[in-house]
């Protein structure tokens, strides 16, 4: 795997790359700026960029998406603070994972591992507010505040029974963005499969609980179809 790493840390980066480079990855790019992590990602095209939040100038999230648009580049964000807000824009910017300067290194190898490999590295803890030990006994519908508009509309389309490929074809994507997208969305609600997300929001949901565009021909949410598929009895429950 070849990594650009961006913190303001020189120390942290060496010893970052020393440890990279005994799992058997390259680190090709070090940079001290947000601006650096675009330059390095369009530079040397690597599988994943470790991209640190904070600054002297300030935060780095506003750079996910344009290091994402300079090619296949994942972006794994980390830092040494893991609150929940800050968790999740790093998803909704485009982030394919979120990792502490805490965790072991081991752990922080793994997460930009399961990044190349198209999954979301982030534990749904991260993404609970504060204080909130157990948020789903008083709002099981919390996480609901930080889906992106297009994992609304692949939450419509679980709840419509459609297959990966159904959705890829309704919303236009590749089938591979569309799963990105599953994975994305569960990852979020704290489920582990599709079945588990459309029960959630069978047993809590209601119309006004849908963004208003996608409220259409929805009178309740009804769990979908039952597929016989291997697939959908457990991990992300996807059908073909």
């Amino acid at each position: 795997m070849r990594i650009v790493i961006c913190d303001d840390h020189l120390l942290l980066m060496e010893a970052m790359g020393i440890a990279f480079a005994d799992h058997g990855h390259e680190v090709v790019g070090e940079g001290t700026l947000p601006e650096h992590a675009v330059e390095l990602a369009r530079e040397h095209r690597p599988d994943v960029c470790l991209l640190d939040v904070n600054f002297p100038g300030g935060s780095s999230l506003d750079v996910i998406r344009r290091v994402r648009d300079t090619g296949d580049t994942k972006v794994v964000v980390m830092s040494a603070w893991t609150e929940h807000e800050t968790v999740a824009r790093a998803l909704d910017e485009g982030a394919s994972g979120f990792v502490s300067k805490r965790q072991p290194m081991t752990e922080i190898v793994a997460a930009l591992e399961a990044a190349r490999a198209g999954e979301v590295a982030v534990d749904p803890a991260l993404l609970r507010p504060v204080g909130r030990v157990e948020p789903d006994r008083d709002d099981p519908l919390w996480q609901l505040r930080f889906l992106t508009t297009r994992e609304w509309e692949i939450m419509r389309c679980i709840m419509d029974g459609l297959s990966t490929t159904e959705m890829a074809h309704e919303l236009g994507v590749r089938r591979s963005t569309a799963r990105t997208h599953v994975q994305n969305l569960l990852t979020k609600l704290g489920v582990h499969s599709r079945l588990k997300a459309a029960a959630l929001m069978t047993a809590h949901a209601s119309t006004d609980s849908w963004p208003p565009h996608l409220r259409h021909g929805l009178t309740r949410p009804a769990p979908p179809p039952v597929v016989v598929d291997a697939a959908a009895a457990g991990g992300v429950g996807a059908a073909p």
